[in-house]
């Protein structure tokens, strides 16, 4: 057996175990939710929804996806590079459809992947995005998340998450990794509507306003008492 694949199959199995870990927060957490009707608004426009989040806030968003949504109807962008092959197998277990882009990599293929995510939104699908991700700086969305957006057409539900049982990853995005029977907060930000003509900066200046909100809203609502985080 080559290297590569040694390195394919580890990852495959710690995507299986971050399941296995990732169904045990799910079935034991306690779940409160801030501005619901937020989410309601943008179900009722009809357009697909681009859920969007901080990367650090990534792991609480797929185990809310997880227990209250309809996985099967998420079509998701993903890493491109071998750490594809954990994130696609977790994904995959809930059962959603993953799409692997590598920007690094040839931007034909990458194209293809990213048409198809759209077109999958433009059938009813949800995706998600964390437009500050793969690999930072923490809270500066990149312009895929308006582009995605704009070309789905789509209503952008801002989602901030917190909980204090957690254990907070010493990284650029300070992944937050909930524990057992952890109590999450997670806020839904009023959403924002694509449209075509809205200049680009515009929009990820709207975005990253949003998202520092209810970030900052699920972070008041676990009772941490530190200063906000604001927009740059």
């Amino acid at each position: 057996m080559t290297q590569l694949n040694i390195g394919t199959r580890w990852r495959q199995f710690e995507g299986k175990a971050l399941y296995a870990y990732h169904r045990l927060i799910t079935q034991t957490a306690r779940w409160q939710f801030i501005g619901k009707a937020n989410l309601t608004q943008a179900r009722a426009s009809g357009r697909p929804i681009l859920w969007t989040m901080w990367h650090g806030q990534v792991m609480p968003f797929i185990m809310y996806g997880d227990r209250f949504e309809n996985a099967s109807r998420f079509s998701i962008i993903t890493v491109g590079d071998e750490r594809s092959d954990s994130l696609i197998a977790l994904g995959e277990q809930i059962g959603a459809k993953m799409h692997a882009v590598d920007m690094q990599g040839n931007p034909v293929t990458a194209g293809r992947s990213v048409l198809r995510v759209i077109r999958a939104m433009n059938k009813g699908y949800d995706t998600m995005l964390a437009p500050d991700g793969p690999d930072g700086p923490a809270y500066e969305p990149k312009r895929g998340v308006a582009v995605l957006a704009q070309k789905s057409a789509a209503a952008i539900v801002p989602i901030g998450a917190w909980t204090r049982q957690a254990y907070q990853r010493k990284r650029w995005d300070g992944y937050l990794i909930p524990g057992p029977f952890a109590r999450i907060h997670m806020a839904f930000g009023p959403p924002i509507f694509a449209e075509a003509d809205t200049p680009t900066d515009n929009l990820l200046d709207l975005i990253s306003s949003a998202l520092h909100q209810a970030m900052n809203q699920a972070r008041a609502a676990a009772g941490v008492i530190s200063p906000a985080i604001n927009a740059k």
